[in-house]
């Protein structure tokens, strides 16, 4: 038996777990406490080149010896009044988001979370409950369930792989992730209480992200190519001698992404005249990645998709309603006695790309100091467009415990295109620096939530406490932090709501002050939903506060935003909705303490009136489910959602619905 050398690398969910309460993770990052380098892509001369740097990488990877790695598993959002139906929670107006519940105002779709099959209900029935009227089996590969949905005025659009953690997943920093991954949209027509024929589209590579404009569809797609018999992990020279030799004599095309409609081949996704390659390829010892940005007609789905690729690596993405940017940390983890350790220099990269209509051009890159965080839900936040134009781009990065002296653990970044250099972002300011040092959050804290709005930016960090800074940048080239609150616990979402008022969704927390247990310093409460004054920027207060349940209670919206509800309505008052997985003790115990975890009682869909003008928080009662869970503890609220059409509410639990009046 050959002898395997294994490295054990903390991958991101163990990582998300040990910040739960784990004494023993530590996270050691350097970072350079200013941006260099930046690394603009470079449109691949000829289809020669393009060969020869994909091959070079693949040498570099597969062509020797390798150690098995074994990875531990693991602006807007405010709604007008002109329609009398709640649409799915974005992070940018006018810019659409997969999801697994979507509605017009009439009908209902849902995406099973357990098969891949959607369910359709009417509302248009007297009572306005919510009736199954189609229920439609996807085929799906591998059986894979449904990761989103959208919709337009004649279709509706079904996005899958041929993975079944689809919702769960938290292998993101996992290069087993990516291999041998497709992409599948089935575009079904829509014909009243049932949907129609379906075609669909193919093409290799795992889904990033995802996002709608008009009757365009854009995706982010990271393919790692792979060739037959190509041993990932060779462990002797005859191997390396077998791997090298099939990497010589493939083709350009071996290497590049294909697609298929409707099971009908048709070549490679994009031509290697539309893809680009770094300054600084290198693969670092890790697959080979090619990033792929598809824009798809919805009105036409015959045709070939446009877009444009590139050699590398992505995490996150952002998209504006004109420009489409791509995040991409440079990094490797480093496993060993419960760390999760960070190279010595942690940068990160910025691609912009215009887009108008199918046409997607990249137009420049920049280099940051820092990086995006650990949760992958959270990273677009990270990111924001401003400016009377639009043309500016906002970014906060992590640069978190320091084993130097760099007192803030977060940075925030303007970037612009520069138009003295082809391809480029210029770096307009950042904070902190010698006009303003004061530090974004304290040495020790970790950045939870980030949202910009107009020319405002906010900034949530935590360890015992919930600092949030509010940050004025309406002179990009001169942000400073305009005002800053100190209250318990902590948001990892936030929700304008009005012109003067901020909602935080989170989770509340006591401070603990033995120096053991939590290693952020506090414990854990219920959830907490907290109205932010933000009128006067410099001196912002909590205008109200809820805590919903003890210590365990969960909300969706801390995993996903696509969970929040809200519908402004035509006085201004607005309604949102949001599900809880409340835990709690039927009867308290003298035993109980800030650290007792609490039992689960129900799931609920807890319902809100909110005075824009005036910030009063008015509580409605709770939609609770009835069926109990299997071994009474829940396991479907990460996946709740609901929609407010006219008067009614909706709750969607698992895959079935509930309808209340409002």
């Amino acid at each position: 038996m050959n002898k395997k050398i294994i490295i054990a690398i903390i991958s991101l969910a163990l990582a998300l777990s040990a910040c739960g309460g784990s004494s023993s993770e530590k996270r050691i990052i350097k970072s350079e406490p200013t941006a260099k380098n930046y690394h603009r892509l470079r449109n691949a001369t000829n289809n020669g080149a393009l060969e020869a740097t994909i091959k070079k990488l693949m040498l570099e990877t597969y062509g020797k010896i390798t150690p098995i790695i074994m990875y531990a598993e693991d602006a807007s959002g405010i709604k007008s009044a002109d329609t009398n139906y709640s649409t799915t929670n974005t992070q940018v107006s006018n810019v659409d988001e997969a999801d697994r519940l979507k509605n017009d105002g009439t009908y209902l779709y849902v995406a099973s979370f357990r098969k891949p099959s959607i369910k359709v209900y009417s509302i248009a029935n007297a009572s306005g409950d919510a009736k199954v009227t189609d229920i439609v089996r996807v085929n799906t590969e591998n059986d894979a369930i449904i990761s989103g949905l959208y919709l337009t005025a004649s279709k509706l659009i079904a996005l899958s792989g041929n993975s079944h953690n689809n919702y769960f997943s938290r292998e993101w920093f996992n290069p087993n992730y990516w291999s041998d991954r497709s992409t599948r949209l089935d575009f079904f027509e829509r014909k009243e209480e049932k949907l129609g024929d379906s075609d669909y589209f193919k093409m290799d590579g795992q889904l990033i992200s995802s996002r709608r404009i008009g009757t365009t569809l854009y995706l982010a797609v990271r393919h790692t190519p792979t060739l037959k018999q190509l041993l990932l992990y060779p462990e002797t020279e005859s191997q390396v001698v077998s791997n090298r030799a099939l990497i010589e004599a493939a083709t350009l095309s071996d290497f590049l992404p294909d697609y298929s409609i409707n099971g009908v081949a048709k070549g490679d996704v994009l031509s290697p005249s539309n893809c680009f390659t770094t300054e600084d390829s290198n693969s670092s010892g890790h697959q080979v990645s090619i990033i792929n940005v598809i824009a798809i007609d919805l009105d036409d789905t015959d045709a070939k998709p446009t877009g444009s690729c590139f050699v590398g690596n992505t995490e996150a993405l952002y998209v504006s309603t004109d420009s489409l940017y791509l995040a991409t940390t440079q990094q490797t983890y480093q496993g060993g006695n419960n760390l999760a350790i960070y190279n010595s220099i942690v940068n990160t990269d910025i691609h912009k790309f215009s887009l108008n209509g199918s046409e997607v051009n990249y137009k420049g890159s920049a280099q940051v100091a820092g990086h995006l965080g650990w949760r992958q839900e959270l990273k677009s936040f990270r990111m924001g467009e401003l400016g009377t134009n639009n043309d500016v781009l906002g970014i906060i990065t992590y640069t978190g415990e320091q084993e130097t002296t760099i007192a803030s653990p977060a940075r925030l970044f303007t970037l612009q295109e520069d138009d003295s250099q082809e391809n480029s972002l210029k770096i307009l300011a950042q904070l902190p620096n010698n006009k303003h040092p004061e530090a974004l959050g304290k040495p020790g804290e970790q950045i939870y939530a980030t949202r910009f709005f107009g020319s405002k930016a906010y900034l949530v960090t935590f360890r015992a406490t919930d600092p949030l800074y509010i940050l004025d940048l309406s002179d990009p080239t001169d942000p400073f932090v305009a005002g800053e609150l100190k209250i318990n616990g902590y948001s990892d979402y936030l929700h304008p709501v009005g012109e003067n008022f901020v909602l935080g969704i989170g989770k509340d927390a006591i401070p603990a002050n033995t120096g053991v247990g939590d290693p952020r310093g506090a414990w854990y409460q219920g959830v907490k939903l907290s109205l932010i004054d933000v009128e006067n920027p410099s001196d912002p207060y909590e205008r109200s506060q809820l805590i919903i349940g003890k210590r365990g209670t969960k909300t969706a919206v801390s995993s996903s935003h696509h969970a929040f509800t809200s519908r402004l309505q035509a006085n201004g008052d607005m309604r949102i909705a949001l599900p809880i997985s409340v835990h709690s003790n039927e009867e308290s115990s003298e035993n109980d303490t800030v650290s007792t975890h609490h039992q689960w009682q129900y799931d609920a869909l807890f319902r809100y009136d909110i005075n824009t003008l005036t910030g009063t928080l008015y509580q409605l009662e709770n939609i609770k489910m009835t069926n109990t869970p299997t071994n009474n503890v829940s396991q479907e609220w990460q996946t709740d959602r609901s929609a407010i059409i006219g008067d009614k509410v909706y709750y969607l639990h698992g895959d079935d619905i509930l309808s209340r009046d409002w």
